[in-house]
């Protein structure tokens, strides 16, 4: 295999020669200095994707070399001997060019560590930790739903008193022990992970402000734990633990923190609107009370008037609430309509257009954040190739820096391609690479990546016309008749007996064996891998060798002859399926389990909302709310039976902010807590609740989620137009499409959330 090397001096060299050769080194130090100071690559650098360095391709489950050549799958493991020397300057810009073709950053703190080895092992160990930190996130989100709430103080397992009395969750509360000693570990799981990064990072960790966040909320966290443990100011403690967890995922998770640092950044364009509509909404009332005041309970102060013009402005008590004034004079109408188109129909839509378009922009700040650090790390990649300072690399280096690649990725025929992806690089036919042709490197490396490797392999199976009937629509067509057959004699059979259900329970044992035949043509025609790759396939082979393990076990045991019925209901649901014979639905579900994932974490950071003011409510209203309470007598809040709905212990809440974000009827919690606290300023929570996990939150991820879903619908129709098109062109040729067949319809199989954002930024 060619490699690099850079030139060597000959013995009779002059001293001034060895002197030039010095200074040449020290240049090339300083420069590597100056190339890490500028590439700081501050955001990108911490948490990877799901698999940041073990991300076979898509078609990774064939053998693309030939015999007798080793690879390596990943970084992780290294490459093959002889090559075992990653201090080759070859060998660090491939790794730094395939986690940039695959959109994952190698800090190049770590190219450039004292211990390259040490720190890439450590660059490994954080991410592999991904999984251990996601799991922490969920414990700590998970935790509350089970302690006992701060105003309770008796012993469990009544902490909270009598359980008729007060209205809790019901779920079960643990010890205080036990939960401090779960933060305890996830502490511990934190830290570890700060601590690798720390080390491969080097100085560099403390120029990122999120490292310094992670370590103040480190530390906060352990003095949390610490005071709890001794008994010292055990109940501020753990309100101030509880508020800590929340920040956990936003400083830890990359993701969680991007959406985060976007919605902090359009909080001025909110505030802009925000007093907009609160402007419109007092001069409304002002007015309203002006007008109605001696007609009308509902506006016969000003107070009166601006809080029912405020809950009307979310339609939660439309008409009721202008309906007295509505009776009393027709005219009123004229009023109250203007006040909703203008306020609802008008502010609050501007209000979210402004919003969101702000959002837009903010993801377009992060998509380009991501671009620049994607071509600093192949600037890198090209500084440590070019040690000559020509500005270009001959094609003996990029030779070898395709051949490392190789080892990482599948290449199809990586040796007899290389000669090809160079000159897929070389646009200006010098045979040398410059600078700007080596940022092409990924786009070129990634269409051979995505090459679907066992096109050939798949039509040569297809080719044998002997079993090509099962491939015929009509063959289908008969096969999802069985499936409705037996889908309705397992039901019969349950509302049937004597010889009527013993006639039902040999024809479910025909249907099993005529399945049984099916997933066997299919295993023959397709191979076993082809048909197991297929999740309906799957679920068909598993129910159908159930079904026939109980008909051998029924000889000897006739109880097992009902559970057959069982199967052949659950088989049913596969009529589900039926759904994808439709192209177009078959692409929204495919589709859908591409945004969600995708998507999750700006899902996550509504969670988080939800649960500090969750949080925020127990700590206010804990309590309040009880079986007997005179101050709730006569509300609407008791009539309507809400009082279920409450702050009592961190599930209550959670149900009860569910609420408030369909804000049906949110009105009637506010006015039954003015009631039980006595006062007109609690109503403020619930408005600052509805402002913004509501009007500010909720509508950013609504938004957010229907245009990733739309955007990734075009892009997977687009995809099954083009291969459409190329099926069609090929049917003329000798490996024509046999009828029946549809096109296989290839859908992004993972998609990180800056993905996400590319292509709606791209879309916009």
């Amino acid at each position: 295999m060619p490699s690099f090397r850079p030139l060597h001096r000959a013995p009779s060299e002059s001293l001034d020669k060895d002197n030039r050769s010095a200074k040449r080194a020290f240049g090339q130090d300083v420069m590597r200095k100056q190339l890490l100071r500028r590439n700081t690559l501050p955001e990108i650098q911490e948490e990877g994707l799901l698999t940041p360095l073990r991300r076979p391709s898509s078609y990774s489950g064939y053998n693309l070399h030939p015999p007798g050549s080793r690879r390596v799958r990943d970084l992780e493991a290294g490459p093959d001997p002889p090559y075992h020397q990653l201090h080759s300057n070859v060998e660090m810009a491939a790794a730094l060019v395939d986690q940039a073709m695959q959109g994952r950053y190698l800090p190049l703190a770590v190219v450039y560590h004292k211990d390259y080895d040490s720190a890439k092992r450590a660059f490994i160990l954080y991410h592999q930790l991904f999984y251990a930190r996601a799991l922490v996130y969920v414990i700590l989100m998970l935790l509350p739903f089970f302690e006992i709430p701060a105003w309770c103080n008796d012993k469990l397992p009544t902490p909270c008193g009598d359980p008729k009395k007060y209205l809790l969750s019901g779920l079960p509360y643990i010890h205080p022990y036990v939960s401090l000693v779960i933060e305890t570990c996830c502490a511990v799981v934190l830290a570890w992970s700060v601590v690798l990064q720390r080390y491969f990072l080097g100085s560099r960790f403390w120029h990122n402000q999120y490292s310094v966040y992670k370590v103040a909320l480190l530390v906060a966290m352990c003095v949390s734990i610490a005071t709890s443990t001794l008994g010292i100011a055990e109940h501020q403690s753990v309100k101030m633990l509880m508020y800590l967890r929340i920040l956990i995922p936003i400083a830890f998770s990359r993701a969680i923190r991007g959406c985060f640092r976007m919605t902090v950044l359009i909080v001025h364009t909110f505030m802009d609107i925000t007093v907009l509509v609160v402007v419109f909404v007092m001069l409304s009332a002002w007015l309203a009370t002006t007008l109605f005041s001696e007609s009308t309970l509902e506006f016969k102060d000003y107070g009166t008037s601006l809080l029912n013009l405020f809950v009307l402005l979310t339609t939660a008590n439309n008409p009721s609430v202008w309906a007295t004034a509505y009776r009393t004079n027709r005219l009123a109408f004229f009023f109250f309509s203007t006040y909703l188109l203008v306020g609802f129909f008008f502010l609050m839509n501007l209000a979210f257009s402004v919003v969101y378009s702000n959002y837009k922009a903010q993801m377009a700040v992060e998509v380009a954040k991501r671009t620049t650090a994607r071509q600093g790390n192949l600037r890198a990649a090209f500084s440590l190739l070019d040690v000559r300072h020509q500005e270009w690399i001959d094609g003996a280096t990029m030779i070898a820096l395709f051949l490392a690649i190789g080892r990482y990725r599948e290449i199809s025929d990586i040796r007899a391609r290389t000669s090809h992806l160079f000159l897929a690089l070389n646009k200006r036919g010098d045979f040398k690479i410059w600078s700007d042709e080596f940022e092409e490197l990924c786009n070129v490396i990634a269409k051979e990546v995505e090459s679907p490797p066992d096109l050939v392999q798949l039509r040569r199976r297809m080719s044998k016309s002997e079993m090509q009937f099962v491939t015929h629509p009509v063959y289908a067509y008969v096969i999802w008749a069985f499936t409705l057959g037996s889908l309705a004699a397992a039901i019969t059979q349950f509302n049937v007996g004597g010889n009527t259900q013993d006639l039902l329970l040999s024809l479910e044992f025909l249907f099993g064996w005529v399945f049984a035949m099916d997933a066997l043509l299919k295993v023959c025609l397709q191979g076993w891998k082809s048909y197991w790759r297929t999740k309906l396939n799957k679920f068909d082979f598993v129910v159908t060798a159930l079904i026939l393990v109980l008909h051998f076990i029924s000889f000897f045991y006739q109880n097992g002859r009902p559970w057959v019925s069982y199967l052949l209901l659950v088989r049913g649901l596969r009529v589900f399926a039926i759904l994808s014979l439709i192209t177009r639905w078959r692409l929204m579900a495919q589709t859908l389990l591409i945004v969600i994932p995708a998507t999750a974490p700006i899902l996550a950071l509504q969670f988080l909302v939800c649960s500090a003011f969750s949080l925020l409510g127990m700590h206010l209203f804990g309590g309040l709310v009880y079986e007997g309470n005179p101050a709730l007598a006569g509300t609407q809040y008791l009539t309507l039976e809400f009082d279920a709905f409450n702050y009592n212990d961190y599930a209550s809440a959670m149900a009860t902010s569910f609420n408030l974000c369909v804000v049906n009827k949110w009105y009637v919690i506010m006015d039954g807590y003015a009631a039980a606290t006595n006062s007109r300023w609690s109503r403020i929570y619930f408005m600052a609740f509805w402002a913004i996990a509501v009007v500010f939150t909720l509508n950013v991820v609504v938004a957010f989620f229907t245009e990733a879903f739309t955007s990734q619908m075009e892009k997977a129709e687009r995809i099954r137009a083009r291969e459409m098109k190329r099926n069609s062109e090929e049917a003329s040729g000798p490996l024509r499409r046999r009828p029946g067949l549809n096109p296989p319809i290839r859908v992004t199989k993972s998609l990180s959330y800056y993905d996400l954002y590319e292509d709606i930024v791209r879309k916009t």
